[in-house]
């Protein structure tokens, strides 16, 4: 078999360790706290494990292939029509469709470095040319920079808001000079995995210049704020004939019946969002001011994660924690060998946390 010339160098994504991983590994018997995926520290809503329950005696069945019901219902909460919405197995797939819509071999897309890794994986897979540009001083996404590496090759431009890892947002002067020099034709993807945690309310989101009539996809998962991360259910809101073609391009049932459902339930679930956003923004707060107190660089973060130079402490903590059942996430693959990236926990296991670092430090 020949395969394609440009997979060749295609490695696989790095996904954090699991728990379980990381008790076969360093045989860890005691409590395993992951603050390496992002993951909700709350567990899953009530009204979604009632849901799942229910459906269990009903698994032999294909779920409703249109899932026009989630779509209803995302279209009440964004204010949109149903058309205006394409459903993914996580949002990863949303994103995997514009390559195959809009992407062909030797097209380019752009997207920043560092950001989520994904963007440049799937163009690899597509035999997509990437342009990469550096985050800005502040750590943010250089619009400038984004638009002078701008060809008429370039299809799409990726931008993941807040930024993983580093949890900057752009604001409105940076939207406003994007949108007024890109070309019509380029679309521009608008990563909100991490949107619900937005605290600014400074910071423009993806709706706004969606209903404002630009070329924009915006993308939404329920892995973050919404607990169900092991369903994989993701979604992204454009314009109607965009949505149509993505759309035709999914997988037919490409949603379980459980993921389908759980979403559902979890959007009439207000109670349990507003508090996975108290215990992200008050666990953010809480971290950023007692590592900072420790002497160490926290960069501002409105996503559910912190970023933090450790410097040359870094591997120390990284590997002793490791061994305390305590898993942060490296960033040397995103280019910050002194910096880890820490999910929001919950607000005993942030503590657990900073007294473990402060212990490391004598």
């Amino acid at each position: 078999m020949e395969f394609k010339p440009y997979l060749k160098k295609l490695t696989p994504y790095p996904p954090g360790k699991t728990v379980d991983e990381i008790r076969r590994e360093l045989a860890i018997e005691g409590p395993v706290y992951k603050f390496n995926s992002n993951e909700n520290p709350l567990g899953p809503s009530r009204k979604v494990v009632k849901v799942i329950k229910e459906l269990a005696k009903t698994v032999h069945l294909y779920p409703e292939a249109s899932y026009i019901e989630l779509k209803k219902a995302l279209a009440e909460k964004w204010g949109l029509s149903p058309e205006n919405f394409v459903l993914g197995n996580g949002s990863n797939e949303v994103i995997e469709l514009v390559f195959k819509a809009l992407v062909n071999p030797g097209d380019e897309v752009l997207v920043s470095q560092p950001s989520f890794l994904m963007y440049e994986k799937f163009a690899q897979i597509y035999g997509a040319k990437v342009k990469t540009v550096p985050l800005d001083k502040d750590l943010k996404h250089h619009i400038p920079g984004l638009l002078k590496k701008l060809s008429r090759k370039t299809k799409v431009i990726f931008l993941d808001h807040p930024n993983n890892p580093t949890g900057s947002v752009l604001g409105p002067k940076d939207w406003g000079l994007l949108f007024k020099n890109l070309p019509e034709n380029v679309l521009v993807v608008i990563d909100e995995a991490y949107g619900e945690f937005i605290e600014n309310p400074e910071v423009p989101i993806g709706i706004e210049f969606l209903q404002n009539g630009f070329n924009v996809l915006v993308l939404r998962t329920f892995s973050k704020a919404y607990g169900l991360a092991g369903l994989r259910l993701g979604y992204g809101m454009a314009e109607k004939n965009l949505v149509k073609v993505l759309d035709a391009l999914r997988q037919p049932f490409n949603l379980n019946l459980f993921a389908y459902k759980a979403g559902l339930a979890v959007l009439n679930d207000q109670a349990y969002l507003k508090k996975s956003q108290k215990v992200v923004k008050e666990g953010r707060k809480y971290l950023t001011y007692e590592l900072s107190a420790l002497g160490f660089k926290v960069y501002p973060s409105e996503a559910n994660f912190i970023m933090v130079d450790f410097g040359k402490f870094c591997e120390t903590i990284y590997q002793s924690l490791l061994k305390k059942g305590l898993l942060l996430r490296p960033l040397k693959p995103y280019g910050f060998p002194n910096a880890l990236r820490i999910t929001i926990g919950l607000p005993e296991q942030n503590k657990i946390l900073v007294e473990a670092i402060k212990d490391l430090l004598g």
